[in-house]
């Protein structure tokens, strides 16, 4: 999957280490908060399509409905950051939630801040009284 992206835009992306991770080919850019998401390979492989101008400026993604690691998320939010801090992207999935939030505490110790914006807007997953527990296909504030 990774390489048909890569192959499919190598002028517009670029892989981090040897991971299923992918920036912007222009990353980072210069006085920009920059933007990751990512989550499983499942039925939600669509996190790779939303890397490019415009867009988020990189993608963690993990195995087939597994969350990405949190080192994996670490190296593309190196990637990215400008020195303006990186704003993850992602849905309220309970690895998505452990990984990032690993990830950005050790993007902390590293002097890179992140805040977080949390999807939870999937009603089918939890009924009105337990919000919190919805998962989240997109992301709101």
């Amino acid at each position: 999957m990774v390489e048909g992206i890569l192959a499919a835009h190598p002028q517009d992306l670029r892989r981090v280490g040897d991971t299923r991770s992918l920036v912007r080919a222009g990353a980072p850019a210069s006085g920009k908060v920059a933007i990751v998401t990512g989550g499983g390979s499942g039925h939600l492989p669509l996190f790779l399509g939303y890397v490019g101008d415009g867009l988020c400026d990189g993608v963690a993604v993990g195995n087939v409905f597994a969350s990405p690691g949190a080192e994996e998320i670490l190296a593309v939010t190196r990637a990215v950051d400008a020195g303006q801090g990186v704003l993850y992207l992602f849905g309220n999935y309970s690895g998505d939630v452990m990984n990032f939030d690993l990830a950005a505490e050790l993007a902390g110790d590293e002097g890179i801040a992140t805040a977080t914006v949390l999807g939870s807007d999937d009603v089918a997953s939890a009924p009105a009284g337990s919000e919190a527990r919805r998962r989240g296909a997109a992301s709101r504030a």
